[in-house]
């Protein structure tokens, strides 16, 4: 006899009719014959046998049953399918009974779903029952022999074996196949054709079948056994051998008593199915210990400890919750355990189970609050797995919250930030800050940074070491990614213990021709001598060489005054252009502790048009925003000007879009040539003050204490006497006024600027900073985008074992696409184009003499790509995902830049997607050359046009202003990709290295004025 259920109740595999004699499931073996059993609580009260026994052999002994799982049922539930009627199950649900045999099948501790198959089966060998004599059937007991607690007696036995299979299909296995064999399987056992024969095809399927459990009769099941097969092929040893069998089912009659007053005598064996206080019992009971047994599962797959103080304590809270709940769920089972003997013994009806669980004592059973402990539990799971992964991968774990420097004070990112620093500065290590909701809210992101991270690793000479810190239970929340490097990329290899001088950074701006140049020339040696007789005896500092026309004597004798060497970034030849032809540092020390850098600028208002000097504002701003600070915007104006430049009142409105209010109060407002308005503004002054009110630019001051005026014409007379020009008194005298005046101004400057609070540059958010930062992202977004379609196609191709990563390496020199040199490499199955740089026998400088135009950007990096050994666990859906969400943040800050009224900006990422098709155009076009990958990679570069396009079109339908916090949480994001960072990092080196090229350092002895090296 065999039948199949598959996904449904069904009805119990033995029928059960309410009346005397009664049958039940036998779980407890140890009853024999003549036992006396408490039906009240399913417990054998006296364990013997009568003298005489008789046996029969029954006529259908072959029971099998195959079934499958549902997740949505209780365990228990699956007890009623092999034959456990409605009581016995309350029982063992109760814990009233302990399960043994094919009922502890309860104690199952994997989940069971649509996979899951149970194969049941049963060999009823013999019926036993005692010999009475005819008309005994039922026996009379005198009430003093018989124990009070004792309802029943055993008067018939049905003695067998019995196993269960509980079988985990897994997903990638043939199910449905799986299924047949084993319903195949069920029908041999279910009709005794042993030993089973199976194809040695299905006997391979079975084989592979490796998470199996089975429970049964004690005698015969192996534990440690996990293949059904070689089980299975014992069977017809267990059938034949007695020894193996152990009672199946017990029958029983009631006992019947002759004292009148028993409290015993009307024990119900079974309530009515319609009884709902036994219903209700069953309904909290059930879905309660199948909680609390997953609860107990996950603690016990807890590690006994963490090497994190949070993580601790979160586990010592845990297990205090737990021993709560265990106790709390003893104390109601108890409860319930009386109260369900009680109606079973008839003493009482019903159950108020509202007033039991209102009991402040079973709070923490609430469904709820077993579902929140359940979660927390199992994030502590996830993360003590998650700490074996890292560990294998070698990665170190900390915990936010074990660094706090207080735990009773509120301890922000930036402390950590702080206490980190310190703690790594001089280790070679990386540090990834990152959540667990971020790990969950951006998994392709963070599973892509994971990976690229572990890259890095092994190719940093020397290797580093990564560190995952952890703000999961931090009180500020981790709005992105970040990572932090030590040691810094650009630092000082000097490990000696004095401190570093403070460096005053001064940027001088001004219109072209007002004397920047001049003025730089003439400041430098104000501070070196304090008398003009000392300039003229001594060696003067010419850091800019000079060249002027100068007219002296009766009849205007003209003289062309020529002084220092020449200097490249100087162009005297064309009129009106602005001489200083890039922005140029000149770094000189005040004393021990103060080293003073003036950044001359290209001017203002250059006569090759206003494009010329949208390119010197935007040259000036890059410039210094690779600084960490200024200390003062100088402005330079000439005293007597009729009106104010609109080049020039454009230019100032520029740098505030780059300024916040903060570093208003570094304006300071320097005024050349002074000497015929008296050393003070001149009409210059109120034209500037209109400007300032007309601009609502109050909050900019304009007085005395910052403002100064200089005459440039002293260092001019200086460098004509050094060209052997003889003046005549009157005007050797003026001069000599001119260089003291200008003295005591220099003096009263650099004072002032060291009263004023430095602007540190990455403290504030600006709407022209934000605009550099993404014009110097453009490049790396867009190398990291088509990176990432690499992969993606890598990952279509089925060539899942490879990965494509760049590096990113530094350089020293102005490049752009069309002074570099190209080169076509094989990087596994693409042909991609490298640029290298191409340096000129003839000049330095032959990137100035590239086109301008948008069919070329600039490099500011190299870049080369490997193809290595790394298996990307992501899907393609989540490749193609990223690659959405990548140039969704792209166009998102293009969006931004759109918004800007003050900014003219082009698209930056276009002319680079524009070049990358430009790319694949050319080498589809080299003969004898397979480019099947990088067609695909072209075809979605097509794409992209269309996609930027729907993207723009849905962001101005949000009609959504992009805040500045919400553009730099966006870039943050971006920025925390290692791919990205490491070219951020190799672009800022490079920047720093030209800075380098473009900076003159005056000798350390050169400023001998004792106001100066006397400063604080």
């Amino acid at each position: 006899m065999c039948t199949c259920f598959c996904n449904r109740l069904c009805a119990s595999l033995f029928k059960h009719e309410v009346r005397y004699p009664i049958e039940r499931k036998v779980v407890d073996t140890s009853g024999r014959l003549g036992s006396l059993y408490d039906a009240s609580t399913d417990t054998l009260i006296e364990r013997h046998s009568p003298q005489e026994t008789k046996s029969k052999l029954l006529d259908e002994p072959f029971v099998c049953r195959l079934f499958s799982g549902n997740e949505s049922r209780e365990l228990i539930d699956f007890l009623r399918y092999v034959g456990f009627d409605d009581a016995m199950q309350q029982s063992i649900c109760l814990q009233m009974v302990k399960p043994q045999g094919i009922s502890r099948l309860i104690e199952y501790n994997q989940s069971v779903n649509e996979n899951t198959r149970f194969l049941y089966y049963s060999y009823r060998h013999r019926e036993e029952k005692q010999k009475c004599k005819c008309r005994q059937a039922n026996t009379t007991n005198p009430a003093l022999l018989i124990p009070t607690e004792s309802t029943y007696k055993i008067k018939k036995i049905i003695w067998g074996i019995e196993i269960l299979f509980i079988i985990q299909i897994e997903k990638n296995q043939p199910i449905d196949t799986i299924h047949q064999i084993l319903l195949y399987i069920c029908q041999q056992l279910g009709s005794n054709y042993l030993p089973i024969q199976l194809h040695n095809n299905d006997r391979r399927l079975i084989d592979q079948l490796t998470n199996i459990t089975v429970y049964g009769s004690e005698t015969c099941v192996d534990p440690h056994s996990t293949s059904m097969l070689s089980t299975l092929t014992r069977i017809q040893d267990w059938q034949s051998n007695l020894n193996f069998h152990q009672p199946l089912i017990y029958t029983m009659e009631k006992l019947r008593r002759h004292n009148d007053g028993s409290s015993n005598s009307e024990v119900d064996h079974l309530r009515r199915s319609d009884d709902f206080a036994i219903t209700e019992v069953n309904i909290i009971i059930n879905p309660l210990n199948s909680r609390i047994k997953n609860i107990t599962q996950n603690f016990q797959n807890l590690p006994k400890s963490f090497s994190s103080i949070t993580l601790n304590q979160c586990l010592e809270d845990l297990q205090q919750q737990y021993r709560s709940v265990l106790v709390s769920q003893n104390n109601l089972l108890e409860c319930f355990r009386e109260e369900v003997v009680n109606i079973r013994r008839q003493c009482q009806r019903s159950i108020v189970l509202n007033n039991i669980l209102k009991n402040q004592r079973y709070e923490c059973l609430a469904k709820t609050e077993m579902e929140n402990f359940q979660n927390i539990i199992q994030q502590l799971l996830n993360k003590s797995k998650f700490l074996e992964t890292l560990n294998e991968d070698q990665i170190q774990y900390i915990n936010a919250n074990d660094i706090r420097s207080n735990k009773k004070i509120l301890t922000t990112i930036s402390d950590v930030d702080t206490i980190l620093e310190r703690t790594y500065f001089n280790d070679n290590v990386i540090l990834w800050y990152s959540s667990d909701n971020m790990k969950l809210e951006r998994e392709d992101e963070w599973r892509q940074t994971y990976q690229e991270l572990l890259l890095e690793l092994p190719r940093c000479e020397p290797r580093r070491k990564l560190i995952y810190v952890d703000f999961s239970d931090f009180e500020q929340k981790l709005e992105y990614f970040k990572i932090v490097r030590f040691p810094s990329t650009i630092h000082n290899d000097d490990k000696s213990t004095s401190l570093p001088p403070i460096e005053i950074n001064v940027l001088l701006m001004g219109e072209t021709g007002v004397g920047k140049s001049t003025f730089i020339n003439a400041f430098v040696n104000y501070l070196k001598f304090e008398k003009l007789q000392q300039a003229e005896q001594g060696e003067p500092i010419v850091l800019i060489p000079v060249s002027f026309l100068i007219t002296i004597g009766e009849h205007f004798n003209e003289f062309i005054v020529k002084f220092g060497d020449v200097d490249q970034n100087e162009n005297y030849e064309q009129q009106g252009q602005s001489v200083t032809q890039q922005c140029k540092s000149y770094v000189f020390n005040l004393n021990d502790r103060l080293c003073l850098r003036l950044i001359d600028t290209p001017g203002i208002g250059d006569t090759r048009g206003i494009n010329q000097d949208v390119k010197n504002i935007n040259h000036i701003l890059t410039y210094i925003n690779n600084l960490s600070h200024l200390n003062a915007i100088c402005l330079l104006l000439k005293p007597n000007a009729s009106r104010l430049n609109i080049l020039f009142r454009s230019c100032v409105k520029q740098l505030l879009t780059y300024l916040t209010p903060i570093g208003y109060n570094n304006i300071i407002f320097c005024f050349t040539n002074s000497r015929a308005t008296f050393y003070a503004p001149g009409d210059t002054g109120s034209l500037l003050r209109k400007m300032l009110n007309d601009e609502h630019l109050d909050n900019i001051p304009f007085k005395k204490d910052n403002t100064f005026c200089f005459d440039s014409e002293s260092f001019r007379y200086l460098a004509a006497r050094k060209c052997n020009i003889d003046f005549d008194d009157y005007q050797q005298q003026e001069c000599l006024n001119s260089w003291n005046t200008s003295v005591k101004e220099s003096v009263r400057l650099l004072k002032h600027i060291q009263t004023c609070k430095p602007y540190n540059l990455g403290d504030w958010m600006s709407p022209r900073r934000t605009i550099l930062e993404i014009s110097m992202l453009a490049r790396p977004l867009m190398e990291t985008l088509r990176l990432l379609i690499y992969n993606w196609q890598l990952n279509e191709a089925k060539l899942i074992g490879n990965h494509i990563v760049l590096n990113s390496e530094s350089i020293n020199i102005d490049m752009c696409t069309y002074c570099a040199k190209v080169d076509i490499v094989e990087i596994g199955p693409f042909r991609l184009i490298q640029y290298k740089p191409i340096i000129s026998k003839t000049s330095a400088n032959q990137h100035l003499r590239c086109p301008t135009d948008r069919k070329h950007f600039s490099i500011e990096n190299i870049l080369t790509y490997q193809f290595v050994p790394l298996k990307v666990d992501l899907k393609n859906e989540q490749l193609e995902n990223s690659f959405h969400n990548f140039l969704f943040k792209c166009d998102q800050l293009l969006y931004f830049l759109q918004q800007q009224e003050s900014s003219a900006q082009d698209d930056p990422f276009l002319p680079i997607l524009e070049r990358y098709l430009e790319e694949e155009k050319y080498i589809s076009q080299i003969p004898n050359m397979n480019f099947n990958m990088n067609q695909k990679v072209r075809e979605i570069l097509d794409l992209i046009k269309q996609i930027r396009q729907e993207n723009n079109k849905n962001l101005v339908a949000t009609n959504e202003q992009l805040s500045l916090d919400q553009v730099y949480r966006i870039i943050s994001e971006l920025k925390a990709i290692p791919m990205v960072q490491q070219q951020i990092n190799s672009i800022k080196i490079s920047r720093q290295l030209k800075l380098a090229k473009q900076e003159i350092r005056v000798l350390a002895n050169s400023i001998n004025n004792t106001t100066f090296t006397d400063s604080p």
